[in-house]
């Protein structure tokens, strides 16, 4: 057990840096090992009862009700959701898998994210819409290996989340490279899914172009 735990301690310090032109994927100095303000502090930080952090938390909750392997939840915010797995999985295909939630949520709170730090930005990037591409994959032993009495050698997260986020600014404005960077990079940073994402060990591959240069 405890080499599986020293594994999964691993696991989840990976980290890397890559960018292709005017195109780059956000893996900043913040997710890196060496680095310890997200993994090892801020990322934890909701875990402390101090005052101050406690009046700055915002909270969800869910209620849900699952038959066979189909589920339907309710948010607290009033909206159902309802997930299921595909029949060759043992389920009916009656609604989206859990995972294809996860990654949704990802496009979700990166889509008011982005809109939110581009605002903020100086001078104002005001985000026309934006177009994703996402694609994810997971190693399945993560989740069957047996026998089922013990811990899986492979952990069941994603592995990696790549595609692409094609940015259209309002009007056409011209926005430059380093502009284009900053957004992605703190769209990720700020971004509770895709910081949880990163926290977990899965590699994020995003690449951020502006969408004036996509065909």
């Amino acid at each position: 057990q405890l080499h599986y735990l020293m594994q999964m301690i691993n696991l989840i310090t990976v980290a890397s840096i890559g960018r292709v032109g005017a195109a780059f994927s956000v893996r900043s100095a913040l997710y890196n090992s060496k680095s310890p303000s997200i993994l090892g502090t801020r990322c934890f930080a909701t875990t402390t009862d101090d005052e101050h952090e406690i009046m700055h938390r915002k909270h969800y909750a869910i209620s849900g009700v699952g038959h066979r392997s189909k589920v339907t939840c309710k948010t607290n915010t009033n909206h159902i959701l309802e997930a299921d797995v595909p029949k060759k999985m043992g389920g009916g295909d009656e609604a989206p898998q859990p995972v294809e939630h996860l990654l949704a949520a990802l496009v979700g709170c990166t889509q008011a994210t982005a809109t939110y730090v581009g605002r903020m930005m100086r001078p104002r990037l005001i985000i026309e819409k934006i177009g994703f591409n996402i694609e994810a994959y997971r190693d399945e032993r993560g989740a069957l290996s047996l026998p089922i009495t013990e811990l899986p050698p492979i952990p069941a997260r994603l592995q990696s989340v790549s595609g692409s986020v094609d940015v259209h600014f309002k009007d056409g404005v011209e926005v430059s490279e380093e502009q284009l960077r900053v957004l992605g990079e703190q769209t990720e940073a700020r971004c509770p899914v895709a910081n949880m994402m990163h926290a977990s060990g899965c590699v994020m591959d995003i690449q951020w172009r502006n969408g004036a240069d996509v065909q």
